[in-house]
């Protein structure tokens, strides 16, 4: 049985369950580093790293006990690109399949879900993707909108 709650709540119960925001980033990073699943990060200033995987340095500290190595890991995070990070600067991690997407598949997204309202303030998902991944034109939204909605 499912149940439909408001983003506030869902917000609330994430906040009640990871403690903070960037609890739930550090638990994403987590898995996503223990894992090796690829992710979209995105970034409050700056343009978002696509298709990335996270250092295992991260698992490996939780992994191993070594749980004080893990603030200085997250004010540097290595990703697979060659990038670095810091906790605060992440705005999203969204993890994509193992592997990537077709052009057929990217092709078969339905875009139309993109124009439904699902931000905390009523915005639509196109417009939270534009924000996110700093989209400068349609084409772009479109393209990271469809990454997004097949993931």
């Amino acid at each position: 049985m499912t149940q439909d709650i408001t983003t506030q709540e869902a917000i609330k119960r994430l906040e009640q369950h990871f403690g903070s925001r960037e609890g739930m980033l550090t638990y994403n990073l987590t898995m996503l580093s223990s894992s090796g699943q690829p992710a979209d990060i995105t970034f409050y200033r700056r343009k978002p790293l696509i298709n990335v995987q996270i250092s295992t340095k991260i698992a490996a500290a939780r992994l191993y006990g070594l749980e004080g190595q893990l603030p200085r890991i997250l004010k540097r995070i290595p990703f697979s690109n060659g990038a670095v990070a810091s906790l605060a600067e992440i705005w999203t991690i969204n993890p994509m399949p193992i592997g990537g997407f077709t052009d057929e598949e990217l092709a078969a997204v339905n875009l139309a879900i993109g124009e439904e309202r699902h931000g905390p303030n009523g915005e639509t998902l196109r417009k939270m993707i534009r924000k996110s991944y700093h989209c400068k034109s349609r084409k772009e939204t479109d393209f990271y909108l469809r990454r997004w909605i097949a993931s």
